[in-house]
């Protein structure tokens, strides 16, 4: 298998993608995420709605830079309107698709009918699909989950019937909308999913994927085109790198740790760039989540530690400490 895809004319370096994660895949974790080896990097959740009212606050989730394309911006609501009047307002120079999440299990989100929630109504599903596509200047893909709870069915014909109303690819995360995170993503069924619509048809599998050898049994299992990483790339950007030294054009790709990718210089790099674009106090206390996933391993003490630090400077001079 290559290392590259291509959809829709869209050259993607690598079959692993980076999840959308609220809270989590801004611009700074996103380009960490690409320069160690992901693929196709998709924007933080964005409403439609909010996008639609244009409420200033939503701007920051979209969010990104040249040298992040390829790159989808995500959307999700429930409100066919909303959808359309937020592409036909909104400035998507950049972006290489629209994203549209059917499988965000946050029961915020799932309460407005949004994310999973459509998971219920396949017509409803469609119906967003058509909508977006019908004023979308870039293709359109969706992200779902095998369903909302365990035992209801209907994830083939749900993803059937995305696929034959114009979504140029799928994203299928093996796990059901009551699930959230527990347990584990059931590979088995993506791989029904995947056989049903085709080997010429693109489908995404997540869930799970922390090792190269979690990824070979995912592929080898399911079949998919390619593979979305989530919760095992946070506090672990290098996690893009070993995965994609599975492919048989791996000898051109830069497999070579360097003193500037070592775990305290990239953790200072994040703290960094989060700082600068959240400014100090409020940077170090969104990076605090990081850190304690970066640190997996160290003393909790030094830890916590960390995660009283007010400073850039008390930050860096505790991590020179911790880290040799």
């Amino acid at each position: 298998m290559k290392r590259g895809i291509t959809i829709e004319g869209i050259n993607i370096p690598s079959r692993f993608f980076l999840a959308p994660m609220a809270g989590y895949t801004d611009y700074v974790f996103r380009r960490l995420s690409r320069r160690f080896g992901a693929g196709l990097l998709i924007t933080e959740l964005v409403s439609a709605a909010a996008l639609a009212r244009q409420v200033k606050k939503t701007y920051r989730y979209m969010e990104h830079k040249e040298d992040e394309y390829p790159i989808s911006l995500q959307l999700f609501g429930a409100n066919e309107d909303d959808y359309k009047k937020a592409i036909e307002i909104t400035n998507l120079n950049g972006f290489s698709f629209i994203d549209i999440n059917m499988g965000c299990p946050t029961k915020k989100v799932v309460k407005n009918n949004g994310g999973a929630g459509l998971l219920e109504d396949t017509g409803k599903m469609v119906s967003i699909l058509k909508a977006v596509k019908s004023v979308s200047p870039l293709p359109v893909s969706v992200k779902i989950r095998l369903g909302l709870k365990r035992g209801e069915g209907g994830e083939i014909e749900r993803a059937l019937a995305l696929k034959e109303n114009g979504a140029c690819f799928l994203t299928l995360h093996g796990r059901y909308a009551s699930d959230l995170y527990r347990g584990t993503a059931d590979w088995e069924a993506i791989a029904r999913v995947k056989e049903a619509l085709g080997k010429d048809y693109i489908l995404i599998g997540n869930g799970d994927i922390k090792t190269k050898e979690d990824a070979l049994k995912a592929f080898n299992i399911s079949n998919v085109d390619g593979i979305m990483v989530g919760r095992g790339a946070v506090g672990n950007p290098w996690i893009f790198r070993e995965l994609n030294t599975i492919f048989e054009d791996n000898d051109d790709y830069n497999n070579d740790i360097t003193e500037n990718d070592s775990l305290k210089n990239i953790i200072k790099e994040h703290i960094n760039g989060c700082c600068e674009l959240y400014g100090e106090i409020s940077g170090i206390h969104f990076m605090r989540k990081f850190i304690m996933k970066y640190l997996t391993g160290y003393r909790m003490e030094n830890k916590i530690e960390l995660m009283k630090c007010e400073s850039k400077e008390e930050l860096f001079r505790i991590l020179e400490s911790i880290i040799s």
